[in-house]
Order: C-alpha cells, then sequence, then structure tokens
C-alpha cells in the first residue's frame, strides 16, 4: 500500500514539476488563388478558432458569386457540407496564396483541392464533402 502511495505521489509531482506537453495544434489557414487568380480560398481545420474544418471563398474582384443571397461575397462550406454565405472579407495579403493552375492537386488542413480548367473541386477529407467553385457559382458537392 505505501508503494502505492509513493507511486501515485511521485506522478503527481511529476505533473506540477514538468507540465505535459502541450496539445497538438491545427495548422494555420492556407490562403490558395484558383481559376487563373479569379477565386480566392482560405482553408481552415479550426475555422474562427471554433473547432469545425471551413473553406471560406470569394471572388478576387470582391463582387458576390451569382449563387449569393443580397451582397453576401464570401462562400463558406463546413466539412460537414453545409454551405451558408458571409459578407466580408479573406484575411492576410495574397501574396502568401498557394496559386494552382488547371490540373493541379493541392491538400491542406484536411482539404483535399483539384483544379479543372472551369471550376475548382473543395473537398473535406473525413466527409468528403465540399464545394465546387469557379469565377461565377458556387454548389455543394458530395463525394
Amino acid at each position: 500500500m505505501a508503494h502505492v502511495l509513493v507511486a501515485a505521489s511521485a506522478a503527481l509531482i511529476g505533473l506540477i514539476v514538468y507540465p505535459s506537453a502541450p496539445l497538438a495544434e491545427a495548422d494555420a489557414d492556407q490562403t490558395i488563388r484558383v481559376q487563373n487568380g479569379q477565386v480566392r480560398c482560405l482553408l481552415s481545420a479550426d475555422f474562427e478558432g471554433r473547432g469545425r474544418p471551413a473553406a471560406v471563398c470569394a471572388r478576387a474582384d470582391g463582387a458576390p458569386f451569382s449563387t449569393s443571397p443580397a451582397r453576401m461575397n464570401l462562400a463558406v462550406v463546413q466539412g460537414s457540407g453545409e454551405l451558408y454565405y458571409l459578407k466580408g472579407a479573406l484575411p492576410g495579403p495574397d501574396d502568401g496564396d498557394a496559386v494552382l493552375g488547371a490540373g493541379e492537386t493541392y491538400r491542406v488542413n484536411g482539404w483535399t483541392i483539384e483544379t479543372e480548367e472551369l471550376r475548382t473541386l473543395i473537398t473535406y477529407d473525413v466527409g468528403r464533402h465540399g464545394i465546387r467553385v469557379n469565377p461565377v457559382e458556387v454548389a455543394v458537392i458530395w463525394k
């Protein structure tokens, strides 16, 4: 019994003196440009710090997509497949964007981006939900 008490005390002291390693952080949000630079997207494993993956796309000229309600210019798809629109701007300067041309595939933050000549497919790797985006419209996809 005394050995168990000593071992438990040592473990407790070890936790106090040597705190556990920090939890692994999700990769930082990544921005990309596709469709000849006409569409810019943010790919996040933890959108707005809420623990939910999301891809957010906007036209480079700031105008809304034809499928956007009112003047909401950001199309947001969560990893679960929910699509909604917001008004705003993507953060950061675009000189840090990964630029993808037709026929390229890129993976970041749990998202797979597949570029084609007339559209780009962005899908969340876990559920295979995402969006199809081009400079005119956005639509939900399920693979």
